[in-house]
């Protein structure tokens, strides 16, 4: 205590303390203040030259990180303008089906509305909606900046990194187990879709991905999940986030929605032959059909 005493109540050294007073004996000047005019102009100097010093250490921008730069900008600002069409378009397309609903309707075709639906569902033209499930992938929390880290053989991908690879035996082990419908991160996969990969990236019909990669498939749940599970393409995820640390979240809802794919286009067509009506019919005897909010 005694220690701590003398500390709190004579902080200064006793031997600074004897040569300050032997200074002020002689007839000096005690000691400056570090507040003085001069002390003040040296930490603003300094502070200065450390500025200037750093401005001009400091890289000027390059022609290449200029165009870089600009090119990172227009590609942004197409997406955005790509993303605002594609639901114009969506929504001009289905004012297009209700007015062919309706001339054909008042034409006294209207069974032919049926078989265009039908069409239209089959090749994934039309949004769908009921009960199935969803998977999100999503990369290893691990591999953030491991772009040097090496690749997995034969895939080019960082190890605990999603690839494109692995999206295509998913979603092809779905289809096995009986999705009826499937979309990654709101892109909906038809007979012409390709899972594609630029680089480290993921494309889906030339449209990039980004983490983390949201599968849904409309279909039974528990048949589609209990069928996955036991084929290839579980056990193949099942590797994945064993050995890679990727993460797998299974999800199941009584409702759930795919959009259409917008970029469909009808490249051959050719004239009903004989009776329409007949035509018809005998398409309807194939089974019912399902409208663009049907339950799968």
């Amino acid at each position: 205590m005694s220690l701590i005493t003398e500390l709190l109540e004579r902080p200064l050294d006793p031997s600074y303390q004897a040569a300050a007073d032997r200074r002020v004996a002689a007839g000096l000047p005690g000691p400056t203040s570090t507040r003085t005019v001069l002390v003040i102009i040296m930490v603003l100097l300094t502070g200065f030259l450390f500025a200037v010093g750093a401005r001009s250490l400091r890289p000027t921008p390059t022609a290449t990180a200029t165009v870089k730069d600009d090119l990172v900008q227009r590609i942004e600002s197409l997406q955005a303008l790509g993303t605002r069409q594609e639901f114009e378009l969506r929504s001009l397309g289905k004012s297009v089906r209700d007015l062919e609903a309706r001339g054909l309707s008042q034409s006294g075709l209207s069974g032919l509305t049926d078989r265009i639906e039908t069409v239209a569902v089959q090749a994934g033209a039309v949004p769908l909606t009921g009960p199935g499930l969803t998977l999100t992938l999503d990369d290893a929390p691990d591999t953030d900046g491991a772009a040097d880290a090496g690749t997995r053989p034969g895939g080019g991908f960082v190890p605990g990194r999603v690839s494109s690879a692995d999206l295509q035996i998913i979603v092809n082990g779905l289809w096995a187990a009986g999705a009826e419908a499937i979309s990654i991160n709101g892109h909906r996969l038809t007979s012409t879709a390709a899972i594609r990969f630029a680089g480290q990236a993921i494309i889906v019909d030339f449209r990039p991905l980004s983490r983390p990669y949201t599968i849904t498939a409309l279909g039974d749940a528990d048949q589609m999940r209990s069928r996955f599970d036991s084929a290839f393409g579980g056990l193949y995820l099942q590797q994945l986030t064993e050995q890679f640390a990727i993460a797998a979240t299974w999800m199941n809802s009584g409702r759930l929605r795919v959009p259409g794919n917008p970029s469909l286009r009808v490249s051959f067509a050719r004239p009903l032959s004989g009776d329409v009506g007949s035509a018809i019919g005998a398409d309807a005897s194939r089974g019912p059909t399902r409208s663009e909010e049907a339950t799968p």
